[in-house]
């Protein structure tokens, strides 16, 4: 685990980041004394969407076609 200063985050910027990356933690004390932790995430790239994916899987009765109550007064 590693400490910085704002100040010294900003100037270090790639050694705070290398040290993230390969595991380490690194905590940035803000000017206003709140410390700030920064940690390495791994996010899984989605790939692209496909058409389709679900069909078959969402059925639409009549009953959904048929008008609502509420606007018979605009039907007429």
């Amino acid at each position: 685990m590693k400490t910085f200063t704002v100040e010294e985050a900003r100037q270090n910027l790639d050694a705070v980041l290398n040290h993230a990356r390969q595991g380490g933690t690194v905590i940035i004390i803000g000017e206003d004394d709140k410390a700030y932790k920064l940690v390495s995430t791994i996010i899984p790239k989605k790939g692209p969407r496909k058409a389709g994916r679900l069909k078959g899987k969402i059925k639409i009765t009549d009953e959904f076609y048929e008008p609502l109550p509420e606007f018979e007064p605009y039907t007429k």
